[in-house]
């Protein structure tokens, strides 16, 4: 009698083809691309990717811990390490690049969907609620935990497999802020590449990199609140 294929033999089978394969792979970072595009309601490109890349893992026979989802240091260091570095990057985007990219380009960025923030503090509170669920998580996740491992699947897990996958990593980080505009875009992607090094300095860990996003976007909230 022939044993019959239960759901794991087809996992390690497709885990096998996807890890083996750099067109599959090639293939789901297209896919990656195209759902950042895909805004079916709010916060639908969080979820849909969220999915996906949860589905790959999955087949790969990976789980988010093998990604980064892991506590590798005390709270308290993860913690002050991301806020540290949160400020930094706020800093650096808003006091030192966004004047140089106002000059550069005649469009500022497209903040239009926070026009209702300003002195409302119940929107205040709602935006800051889906930036410590959805936003931190969900696109540190994908972009950070998700997108540079599976770069460096085909550029190799070398030092220059990194580079490419930090840099790649930030080019599509921006570009799914293209709601935002071209100043939008790259100052997205600055940002993008700044979390994407405090994921290599903190070994991969993810947790570094969703408190710091968590810190950074409520920062940029406030400020948009107080205006």
């Amino acid at each position: 009698m022939t044993a019959g294929v239960n759901s794991t033999d087809i996992r390690d089978r497709f885990g096998e083809l996807l890890r083996g394969s750099n067109w599959i792979i090639a293939g789901e970072l297209i896919v990656l691309i195209a759902l950042c595009f895909a805004r079916v309601f709010p916060f639908s490109v969080q979820l849909l990717l969220l999915g996906f890349t949860s589905l790959s893992l999955w087949l790969r026979g990976l789980t988010w811990h093998d990604v980064g989802l892991r506590s590798s240091m005390a709270w308290w260091k993860i913690a002050l390490r991301a806020v540290v570095t949160a400020v930094l990057i706020a800093v650096i985007a808003n006091i030192l690049v966004q004047p140089f990219l106002d000059r550069l380009i005649s469009r500022p960025v497209n903040n239009s969907r926070f026009d209702n923030l300003h002195g409302n503090l119940k929107v205040l509170l709602r935006w800051l609620a889906l930036v410590w669920t959805i936003v931190a998580f969900g696109e540190e996740m994908v972009f950070r935990g998700y997108l540079m491992n599976r770069i460096t699947d085909l550029a190799g897990k070398t030092r220059t497999g990194w580079v490419l996958a930090l840099l790649g990593s930030g080019v599509i980080f921006g570009l799914a802020h293209g709601y935002q505009g071209l100043a939008g875009i790259i100052s997205t992607g600055e940002v993008g590449l700044l979390f994407g090094i405090l994921y290599l300095v903190s070994k991969r860990n993810l947790w570094a990199n969703i408190v710091c996003h968590g810190v950074f976007d409520s920062i940029s909230l406030i400020t948009l609140y107080c205006r």
